[in-house]
């Protein structure tokens, strides 16, 4: 069984050491609880959260990989803007983001896959959950600096396929776990004209961006889904959120947006996203200049990506770096006046 430990928030009201109160302490809950963590016992405590998720089509795939890439760094930061999710059980927790509830509630690899045993009946040691946040870039390589974990005949024949390097190993990595669910109707399928198999593995791989492939003998084109966002309180914050990423996007395509950061820096942005009250108390690493420079004019530097980054404020960011959508915005509206 899937158990999460979570902390829970202490004020001056809380006892010290808190311990969670069950209807009978020799149950498994009264067993197994741990002093000042709230138990959350069932995949559900995950699954059961609700959130805000956009997508959105591109007019080709390398406007998809761009975009996808590009989303993937600003997800951390988002979601530590929209946190809503501080009270579990009826316990305030020290997260306020469903981020880390769900990574550990959906967590199924084995003592195998997590390297502590070695490996004999599975096949990989699994870094992380599978509902993570993204392991690898689509658009470039350059800053792909952490190890994908793939199947390598997967791998194969994609390439075998003309599928590039990056994006067979982006597929090939989503078939290192197992499915979670299958429907007995949809076992049998011709997969030139359906994609149920391929969607069961792709869709439960819960990762903070999606990438989105056609489906057969279909208009529907290449997409991407923006996940990380917290559902709000009304109808109206959620559709600020929507436009502001709406907006974001298309200031990305129009003004070639750079917000290239290591994979590693953006993994480390989403731990700090996750932590009480982030958007006002972390710093994100982020890019200096996100802006392309012209070749002719710009100063020549050092092509050390350390150099690249630093750490800011999610106001800094989004007030400052990501302040292009505002400006697109107002273009946009000029033109249409």
């Amino acid at each position: 069984m899937l158990v999460n430990f979570h902390a829970v928030f202490k004020d001056m009201n809380t006892p010290s050491p808190f311990k969670e109160q069950f209807s009978s302490a020799d149950g498994e809950g009264g067993r197994n609880a741990k002093e000042d963590h709230i138990y959350l016992d069932a995949m559900g405590f995950g699954m059961g959260l609700c959130c805000l998720q956009v997508t959105f089509q591109a007019c080709d795939i390398d406007e998809a990989r761009r975009l996808y890439d590009q989303l993937a760094v600003i997800c951390p930061v988002v979601m530590a803007m929209s946190a809503g999710v501080p009270v579990f059980k009826g316990y305030l927790g020290e997260w306020d983001t469903r981020f880390n509830i769900i990574t550990g509630a959906v967590d199924d690899r084995t003592a195998e896959e997590r390297g502590l045993k070695p490996l004999k009946e599975n096949q990989f040691v699994l870094p992380s959950s599978r509902y993570d946040i993204i392991d690898s870039y689509l658009h470039s390589n350059e800053y792909n600096d952490v190890e994908l974990i793939y199947d390598q005949k997967i791998f194969q024949q994609l390439k075998d396929g003309g599928v590039d390097d990056l994006l067979a190993q982006h597929i090939a990595h989503l078939f290192v776990r197992d499915t979670v669910s299958l429907f007995q109707e949809k076992i049998v399928q011709d997969n030139e004209k359906e994609c149920d198999h391929f969607e069961n593995i792709q869709s439960t791989n819960w990762q903070s961006m999606r990438f989105k492939p056609p489906p057969p003998n279909s208009p529907i084109g290449w997409r991407v889904e923006f996940r990380p966002l917290e559902v709000q309180l009304t109808d109206f914050e959620n559709a600020a959120f929507i436009v502001f990423v709406v907006l974001l996007t298309r200031a990305i395509l129009s003004f070639n947006l750079n917000f290239y950061i290591p994979i590693s820096k953006m993994q480390d942005n989403m731990r700090r996203a996750s932590n009480r009250d982030a958007v006002n108390q972390e710093m994100f690493y982020f890019r200096r200049q996100v802006v392309p420079e012209d070749e002719e004019t710009s100063p020549t530097h050092s092509t050390s990506h350390e150099e690249e980054y630093t750490l800011m404020t999610a106001d800094s960011i989004i007030n400052g770096k990501v302040c292009m959508c505002l400006c697109y915005e107002e273009t946009l509206c000029t033109f249409l006046l």
